[in-house]
Protein backbone atom coordinates (compact mmCIF):
# COMPACT_ATOMS: atom_id res chain seq x y z
CA UNK A 1 0.00 0.00 0.00
CA UNK A 2 1.17 3.50 -0.81
CA UNK A 3 2.22 5.03 2.49
CA UNK A 4 1.03 8.45 3.60
CA UNK A 5 3.25 11.30 4.58
CA UNK A 6 1.41 14.52 5.29
CA UNK A 7 4.60 16.45 5.96
CA UNK A 8 7.62 15.81 3.80
CA UNK A 9 10.24 18.55 4.25
CA UNK A 10 10.21 18.69 8.06
CA UNK A 11 13.36 17.58 9.75
CA UNK A 12 15.63 18.74 6.94
CA UNK A 13 18.51 20.99 7.87
CA UNK A 14 17.38 23.50 5.26
CA UNK A 15 13.92 23.81 6.82
CA UNK A 16 15.32 24.03 10.35
CA UNK A 17 17.66 26.77 9.19
CA UNK A 18 14.76 28.77 7.76
CA UNK A 19 12.86 28.34 11.05
CA UNK A 20 15.86 29.58 13.02
CA UNK A 21 15.88 32.84 11.07
CA UNK A 22 12.39 33.70 12.29
CA UNK A 23 12.57 36.13 15.17
CA UNK A 24 9.83 36.67 17.72
CA UNK A 25 11.46 39.99 18.51
CA UNK A 26 10.81 41.52 15.08
CA UNK A 27 8.08 44.18 14.86
CA UNK A 28 4.70 42.72 14.09
CA UNK A 29 5.60 39.12 14.91
CA UNK A 30 3.82 39.36 18.25
CA UNK A 31 0.63 39.86 16.25
CA UNK A 32 1.42 37.19 13.65
CA UNK A 33 1.06 33.79 15.24
CA UNK A 34 -0.60 32.96 11.93
CA UNK A 35 0.96 33.92 8.62
CA UNK A 36 -1.86 36.32 7.67
CA UNK A 37 -5.54 37.05 8.35
CA UNK A 38 -6.34 34.82 5.35
CA UNK A 39 -4.49 31.76 6.70
CA UNK A 40 -6.21 28.41 6.34
CA UNK A 41 -8.24 27.25 9.31
CA UNK A 42 -8.33 23.73 10.70
CA UNK A 43 -11.28 22.19 12.47
CA UNK A 44 -10.35 19.57 15.07
CA UNK A 45 -13.21 17.18 15.85
CA UNK A 46 -13.44 14.51 18.55
CA UNK A 47 -16.29 12.02 18.72
CA UNK A 48 -16.83 9.75 21.70
CA UNK A 49 -18.63 6.65 20.45
CA UNK A 50 -20.81 4.27 22.46
CA UNK A 51 -18.59 1.26 23.32
CA UNK A 52 -20.98 -1.32 21.90
CA UNK A 53 -21.29 0.62 18.64
CA UNK A 54 -17.68 1.61 17.98
CA UNK A 55 -17.25 -0.97 15.22
CA UNK A 56 -20.57 0.02 13.66
CA UNK A 57 -19.53 3.67 13.58
CA UNK A 58 -16.22 2.87 11.88
CA UNK A 59 -18.04 0.75 9.33
CA UNK A 60 -20.45 3.61 8.54
CA UNK A 61 -17.49 5.99 8.16
CA UNK A 62 -15.68 3.57 5.83
CA UNK A 63 -18.77 3.18 3.64
CA UNK A 64 -19.79 6.85 3.45
CA UNK A 65 -16.90 9.18 4.24
CA UNK A 66 -16.11 9.63 0.54
CA UNK A 67 -19.25 11.80 0.46
CA UNK A 68 -17.67 14.06 3.07
CA UNK A 69 -14.15 14.20 1.61
CA UNK A 70 -15.60 15.17 -1.77
CA UNK A 71 -16.63 18.49 -0.23
CA UNK A 72 -13.53 19.49 1.76
CA UNK A 73 -10.09 18.19 2.60
CA UNK A 74 -9.55 15.76 5.47
CA UNK A 75 -6.00 15.92 6.83
CA UNK A 76 -6.38 12.90 9.08
CA UNK A 77 -8.88 10.55 10.66
CA UNK A 78 -7.67 8.47 13.58
CA UNK A 79 -8.90 6.19 16.33
CA UNK A 80 -7.52 7.07 19.76
CA UNK A 81 -5.73 4.07 21.28
CA UNK A 82 -3.96 5.14 24.48
CA UNK A 83 -4.07 8.31 26.58
CA UNK A 84 -7.56 9.60 25.85
CA UNK A 85 -11.16 8.54 26.25
CA UNK A 86 -11.72 5.03 24.95
CA UNK A 87 -13.79 4.54 21.79
CA UNK A 88 -12.87 7.98 20.50
CA UNK A 89 -12.15 9.19 16.97
CA UNK A 90 -10.18 12.34 16.12
CA UNK A 91 -10.18 14.08 12.75
CA UNK A 92 -8.91 17.29 11.15
CA UNK A 93 -10.59 19.23 8.32
CA UNK A 94 -8.95 22.04 6.38
CA UNK A 95 -10.77 25.15 5.11
CA UNK A 96 -9.59 28.23 3.28
CA UNK A 97 -11.36 30.42 5.85
CA UNK A 98 -14.48 30.48 8.03
CA UNK A 99 -16.72 31.34 5.11
CA UNK A 100 -15.45 28.29 3.25
CA UNK A 101 -16.39 26.16 6.25
CA UNK A 102 -19.87 27.71 6.33
CA UNK A 103 -20.31 26.96 2.63
CA UNK A 104 -19.23 23.34 3.16
CA UNK A 105 -21.63 22.88 6.07
CA UNK A 106 -24.48 24.27 3.97
CA UNK A 107 -23.66 21.94 1.09
CA UNK A 108 -23.58 18.93 3.42
CA UNK A 109 -26.94 19.85 4.93
CA UNK A 110 -28.43 19.64 1.42
CA UNK A 111 -26.69 16.39 0.48
CA UNK A 112 -29.43 13.78 0.78
CA UNK A 113 -27.06 10.82 0.54
CA UNK A 114 -24.81 12.19 3.30
CA UNK A 115 -27.72 12.97 5.58
CA UNK A 116 -29.53 9.66 4.99
CA UNK A 117 -26.62 7.22 4.78
CA UNK A 118 -24.28 8.66 7.42
CA UNK A 119 -25.66 11.46 9.59
CA UNK A 120 -29.00 9.86 10.48
CA UNK A 121 -27.37 6.48 11.17
CA UNK A 122 -24.21 7.63 12.95
CA UNK A 123 -25.62 10.23 15.36
CA UNK A 124 -27.44 7.67 17.56
CA UNK A 125 -24.06 5.93 18.01
CA UNK A 126 -22.24 9.04 19.29
CA UNK A 127 -22.16 9.93 22.99
CA UNK A 128 -20.38 13.29 22.66
CA UNK A 129 -18.97 15.62 20.02
CA UNK A 130 -16.47 18.45 20.49
CA UNK A 131 -14.70 20.67 18.02
CA UNK A 132 -12.28 23.58 17.96
CA UNK A 133 -10.94 25.93 15.32
CA UNK A 134 -7.16 25.95 14.99
CA UNK A 135 -4.52 27.96 13.15
CA UNK A 136 -0.90 27.19 12.35
CA UNK A 137 1.78 29.50 13.74
CA UNK A 138 3.49 31.71 11.16
CA UNK A 139 6.79 29.83 11.62
CA UNK A 140 5.15 26.53 10.79
CA UNK A 141 2.95 27.34 7.78
CA UNK A 142 4.75 24.65 5.78
CA UNK A 143 2.31 21.74 5.57
CA UNK A 144 2.42 20.19 2.10
CA UNK A 145 0.09 17.72 0.46
CA UNK A 146 1.51 14.26 -0.10
CA UNK A 147 0.46 10.64 0.39
CA UNK A 148 -0.93 9.26 3.64
CA UNK A 149 1.35 6.97 5.60
CA UNK A 150 0.71 4.16 8.04
CA UNK A 151 2.19 4.40 11.49
CA UNK A 152 1.57 5.47 15.07
CA UNK A 153 0.55 9.09 15.61
CA UNK A 154 1.03 11.02 18.85
CA UNK A 155 -1.17 14.00 19.65
CA UNK A 156 0.37 16.30 22.26
CA UNK A 157 -1.83 18.98 23.83
CA UNK A 158 -0.39 21.90 25.81
CA UNK A 159 -2.47 24.20 27.99
CA UNK A 160 -0.29 27.29 27.89
CA UNK A 161 -0.05 30.20 30.30
CA UNK A 162 -2.28 33.20 29.59
CA UNK A 163 -0.46 35.78 27.51
CA UNK A 164 -0.26 34.24 24.06
CA UNK A 165 2.69 33.46 21.84
CA UNK A 166 4.44 36.69 22.79
CA UNK A 167 5.01 35.04 26.14
CA UNK A 168 5.70 31.42 25.15
CA UNK A 169 6.09 31.21 21.36
CA UNK A 170 9.89 31.37 21.28
CA UNK A 171 10.31 28.55 23.82
CA UNK A 172 7.69 26.39 22.12
CA UNK A 173 9.36 26.77 18.74
CA UNK A 174 12.79 25.99 20.21
CA UNK A 175 11.56 22.79 21.87
CA UNK A 176 9.97 21.60 18.62
CA UNK A 177 13.13 22.37 16.65
CA UNK A 178 15.20 20.41 19.17
CA UNK A 179 12.92 17.40 18.93
CA UNK A 180 12.92 17.47 15.14
CA UNK A 181 16.71 17.46 15.22
CA UNK A 182 16.64 13.87 16.54
CA UNK A 183 15.18 12.71 13.23
CA UNK A 184 13.30 9.74 14.71
CA UNK A 185 9.74 11.02 14.16
CA UNK A 186 7.85 13.11 11.61
CA UNK A 187 6.23 16.34 12.69
CA UNK A 188 2.78 16.39 11.07
CA UNK A 189 1.65 19.78 12.31
CA UNK A 190 1.50 22.41 15.06
CA UNK A 191 -1.68 24.38 15.76
CA UNK A 192 -3.08 26.81 18.31
CA UNK A 193 -6.68 27.46 19.27
CA UNK A 194 -8.72 30.35 17.93
CA UNK A 195 -12.18 29.07 18.89
CA UNK A 196 -12.50 26.52 21.65
CA UNK A 197 -10.42 25.98 24.77
CA UNK A 198 -8.12 28.99 24.78
CA UNK A 199 -4.31 29.10 25.09
CA UNK A 200 -4.04 25.56 23.74
CA UNK A 201 -1.32 24.31 21.42
CA UNK A 202 -1.53 20.91 19.75
CA UNK A 203 1.16 19.04 17.85
CA UNK A 204 1.04 15.72 16.02
CA UNK A 205 4.06 13.46 15.49
CA UNK A 206 4.28 10.21 13.52
CA UNK A 207 6.38 7.13 14.28
CA UNK A 208 6.89 4.07 12.14
CA UNK A 209 5.75 1.79 14.98
CA UNK A 210 5.21 1.58 18.74
CA UNK A 211 8.79 0.32 19.06
CA UNK A 212 10.06 3.32 17.11
CA UNK A 213 8.30 5.65 19.54
CA UNK A 214 9.89 3.88 22.52
CA UNK A 215 13.32 4.20 20.94
CA UNK A 216 12.75 7.86 20.07
CA UNK A 217 11.65 8.66 23.61
CA UNK A 218 14.80 7.05 24.99
CA UNK A 219 16.94 9.13 22.65
CA UNK A 220 15.09 12.28 23.69
CA UNK A 221 15.71 11.66 27.38
CA UNK A 222 19.43 11.27 26.68
CA UNK A 223 19.70 14.44 24.59
CA UNK A 224 20.81 17.33 26.80
CA UNK A 225 19.88 20.03 24.28
CA UNK A 226 16.33 18.70 23.89
CA UNK A 227 15.87 18.21 27.63
CA UNK A 228 16.86 21.83 28.29
CA UNK A 229 14.62 23.21 25.53
CA UNK A 230 11.66 21.16 26.75
CA UNK A 231 12.30 22.33 30.32
CA UNK A 232 12.24 25.96 29.14
CA UNK A 233 8.99 25.39 27.27
CA UNK A 234 7.32 23.65 30.20
CA UNK A 235 7.82 26.77 32.33
CA UNK A 236 4.95 28.26 30.30
CA UNK A 237 2.81 25.11 30.29
CA UNK A 238 0.02 24.74 32.84
CA UNK A 239 -0.69 21.12 31.90
CA UNK A 240 -0.14 18.82 28.95
CA UNK A 241 -1.27 15.42 27.75
CA UNK A 242 -0.52 12.89 25.03
CA UNK A 243 -2.49 10.23 23.25
CA UNK A 244 -1.51 7.67 20.63
CA UNK A 245 -3.69 7.29 17.55
CA UNK A 246 -3.94 4.98 14.54
CA UNK A 247 -5.14 6.16 11.11
CA UNK A 248 -8.46 4.79 9.90
CA UNK A 249 -8.05 2.29 7.08
CA UNK A 250 -10.61 4.06 4.90
CA UNK A 251 -8.66 7.32 5.23
CA UNK A 252 -5.47 5.70 3.99
CA UNK A 253 -7.35 4.28 1.01
CA UNK A 254 -9.09 7.54 0.08
CA UNK A 255 -6.05 9.75 0.62
CA UNK A 256 -3.79 7.49 -1.48
CA UNK A 257 -6.00 7.84 -4.58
Amino acid sequence: MELLKLVKPFGSRQWLSSMSKTSFGQPGNARRFTSSPDSKVYEFRRYLIQPNNFGNFLKLAEENMHLRTNVSKCLGYWTCEIGSSLNEVFHIWEYDNLQHRADVRLALSKDESWQKDFVSKSFPLIKQQTNSLMYMPFWFNKMVENKPIQGVYELTTYDMAIGGQVMWGKQLKASIEARMRLGCSDLIGVWYTDLGHQNTVQAIWRYDSYAARTECKARALDDAVLVNKVRDNLKNVISHSRCLMLPASWFLQIASK
